[in-house]
C-alpha cells in the first residue's frame, strides 16, 4: 500500500472517529455506534493487509469507548462529589 493511501485511509478513519464523538457530544448515541462500527469493519478489513492502519482503527476504537465510558461515569462521579461537599 502507498503512504498517499495510507494517509487516505488514517484520515477517514480520523473522520469517522471525530463524527462520533460529535454526535455522541449532540446525544445521537446510535449514529455515533453506527461510525464505530464502521471504523471495527476498517479495522477487521486492514488485519491481514496493514498492519499500520489496522492499529490506527484499533486505537480509535479503543479512544472512542474510553470516551463513552467517561461520558457515563462523569454525571455518577458529579453526584459522588457534590454528596460529599453536602455532609
Amino acid at each position: 500500500m502507498t503512504s498517499a493511501i495510507r494517509e487516505l485511509k488514517k484520515h477517514q478513519i480520523r473522520t469517522l472517529f471525530n463524527v462520533a464523538i460529535q454526535l455522541l457530544d449532540n446525544g445521537d448515541r446510535e449514529t455515533a455506534f453506527e461510525c464505530l462500527i464502521k471504523i471495527q469493519g476498517m479495522m477487521a478489513a486492514f488485519d491481514q493487509l496493514d498492519s499500520v492502519l489496522c492499529a490506527y482503527a484499533k486505537l480509535a476504537e479503543s479512544a472512542f469507548i474510553t470516551y463513552v465510558q467517561s461520558r457515563a461515569i462523569s454525571p455518577f462521579m458529579h453526584t459522588v462529589r457534590m454528596e460529599a461537599s453536602i455532609q
